[in-house]
């Protein structure tokens, strides 16, 4: 079953980048295309996913409680990672427009994809100790 949460979605690109809402909803999508793939090839069976931005989540019946549920939990920060390495353009922003989500870029897609990862990646944390 796939759920679109509305809500979730607004608050990333509050979270992550007002100026530039088309590129979170991109991102958004490549997080969760991260987490389906992986669980994929892993396979694992995937009876849920809410697709809600950095605050997404997909419960797979064979893998919730070991290191490989783990490593699907962190999968959708990591294919963000991934994106933002490759389009390389973190390198040539300043440290306070990377933490600001107002300030104009000179590479949205590449910062945006950088902030939702560290932003899944403290609340997967959150989920996990909480």
């Amino acid at each position: 079953m796939l759920a679109v949460d509305i809500i979730g979605i607004a608050a990333t690109i509050l979270l992550i980048g007002i100026r530039y809402p088309h590129y979170v909803l991109v991102a958004a999508f490549i997080h969760e295309l991260g987490g389906i793939l992986i669980t994929v090839f892993l396979h694992g069976q995937i009876d849920t996913i809410v697709a809600a931005g950095a605050f997404g989540t997909i419960e797979v019946t064979n893998h919730n409680a070991s290191f490989i549920g783990i490593l699907i939990l962190f999968s959708g920060s990591l294919a963000n990672y991934i994106a933002s390495s490759l389009t390389g353009g973190i390198v040539f922003e300043s440290t306070s427009r990377l933490l600001n989500p107002i300030s104009n870029l000179k590479s949205p897609f590449s910062v945006i994809n950088y902030r939702l990862c560290i932003v899944s990646c403290v609340i997967n944390l959150w989920k996990i100790f909480m």
